[in-house]
């Protein structure tokens, strides 16, 4: 895969109904320029059906966990249980990298992103469920079913934020990996209550809806063409408002169809003119063949990544889902590592199979090297208009769908901070354990959430749907103080 290139500012004058659309983007660069708000980003990294605790835990955190555990932890795939402490612990420059999915994380001629990172545990989230995945209930904090969300997840939240959206072309991107050929999935994001949000898997779909105004060939050709169906529907719907003579409530769904159709087009025009931006950051075309072309659904996922970090290098987007297997999918298969045994199998028979249980850490290794690689680009890039480097203003966030194992329990939720030390998050490669499910001071998903938000510049304390059995609001202030 080809190096991406330096972000560039779009440079707009004199574009004519083009100035208009592009409107809300230049005010927001302008705003980046003047100081008057820092730029904000997000990326929601989100794992099928569990990340386990131990393929996260550093020698460090080991020996410190252990010094108040219930009994040595030598041998334990699971032991969160084991939690003694009656209080956070805080272990500062925790070595990361000594973890068997972290070490992706240290130097060996590349930037180390030890010091840029920060791993959490004891978080949980009785609300979401348990089982083989919460569905939406991971990033929305809520009850929720297959086809029936309990309310917005946290991207949603934060992609209607002026602040952390600022003019770009897509208020979210969704992307992701599915254990079969569905190109869009609905069982993990959601607009709100009952309202599922589709997540892209396909990844050529997803680099042609992105970058298809700069695409070669088909992806080109399947831009325009969408332009074009888009004129073809507006003026079908005008047609139909000019002659409509139905109730006032069906007058109103044309009418919003229609303003539906105005927004898409309006960011088809916007996306056609930040081309100069677009081909400069753009990873390689379908076209090319490359991990496209690949059966192997880790390499999909790779190419997925490739797309988000091209996006917000573009500003085509400050908030972005990448989910791997969530949801019902949690069958996959790791083709790439280990042949015709999909994840289920791998959790079932991994208790008395040691290859099946390193093919799990692995991919949450691999995973994690995915995130190093996003990270790592985002660092050699200078923050336009701003200070620092766009992993200082980038929060990446990576967690599974459902807690800590196959069956989860939903009492535990390893979660990796890596970035936004300008949005105030408290990294240096420190590693915070909350006291176990059951005590007063346990802490859970929704106030890691909280903390984001405060992050985003809101004072949020009480995301999600944890009515009594909130065990505290606000944020998590042991990983975020004011930037």
């Amino acid at each position: 895969m080809k190096p991406f290139g330096r972000r560039r500012l779009l440079q707009v004058a004199g574009v004519g109904a083009g100035a208009a659309l592009l409107a809300p983007f230049m005010r927001s660069v302008a705003h980046t320029q003047s100081g008057a708000s820092r730029p904000m980003r997000f990326v929601l990294v989100v794992e099928g059906n569990c990340t386990e605790p131990i393929a996260f835990l550093s020698d460090a955190a080991r020996a410190r966990v252990e010094a108040d555990s219930t009994g040595a932890l030598d041998g334990k795939r699971w032991y969160t249980r084991s939690y003694g402490h009656d209080a956070p612990l805080v272990i500062p420059d925790s070595g990361l990298a000594s973890a068997r999915a972290l070490d992706v994380l240290s130097g060996d001629g590349v930037l180390d992103l030890q010091a840029e990172a920060a791993m959490v545990y004891g978080l949980s989230s009785k609300v979401a469920g348990g089982g083989h995945t919460t569905h939406h209930g991971a990033l929305s904090c809520t009850r929720s079913t297959q086809k029936s969300p309990g309310g917005p997840t946290f991207e949603q939240w934060l992609g209607q934020l002026p602040q952390v959206r600022r003019g770009t072309p897509f208020e979210v991107l969704r992307l992701g990996i599915t254990g079969g050929s569905a190109a869009l999935v609905y069982e993990t994001c959601a607009f709100g209550r009952g309202q599922p949000a589709p997540i892209l898997c396909d990844a050529t779909m997803a680099f042609n809806t992105v970058f298809g105004s700069v695409a070669q060939g088909a992806g080109q050709s399947a831009f325009r063409e969408r332009s074009e169906l888009l004129d073809f529907a507006r003026e079908d719907v005008n047609a139909a408002l000019a002659a409509f003579s139905g109730s006032s409530a069906e007058r109103a769904k044309l009418e919003q169809y229609l303003a539906s159709i105005e927004q898409v087009s309006a960011r088809q025009q916007q996306l056609l003119s930040m081309g100069d931006t677009l081909a400069e950051v753009a990873p390689p075309d379908p076209a090319e063949g490359g991990l496209y072309a690949s059966m192997h659904p880790l390499d999909q996922l790779r190419a997925q990544f490739d797309i988000a970090t091209a996006a917000l290098l573009g500003g085509l987007t400050n908030v972005v889902v990448l989910a791997s297997g969530t949801g019902s999918a949690f069958d996959v298969q790791y083709s790439s590592l280990i042949d015709t045994v999909g994840r289920h199998d791998l959790h079932h028979e991994s208790s008395g199979n040691a290859e099946y249980l390193s093919t799990i850490h692995e991919v949450t290794r691999q995973h994690a090297g995915m995130i190093a690689n996003m990270a790592r680009t985002l660092a050699a890039t200078p923050e336009p208009g701003g200070e620092g480097s766009m992993l200082d203003h980038t929060a990446i966030i990576y967690m599974s769908d459902n807690g800590e194992q196959h069956h989860s329990t939903s009492e535990e939720w390893p979660v990796l901070l890596v970035g936004g030390r300008a949005l105030g998050l408290r990294l240096d490669g420190q590693t915070v354990v909350y006291p176990g499910h059951g005590h007063d001071h346990n802490r859970q998903v929704s106030n890691l959430f909280n903390t984001l938000g405060f992050a985003a510049g809101q004072e949020l304390t009480d995301f999600g749907d944890e009515g009594a059995n909130r065990i505290a609001e606000g944020e998590l202030t042991e990983l975020w103080s004011p930037p």
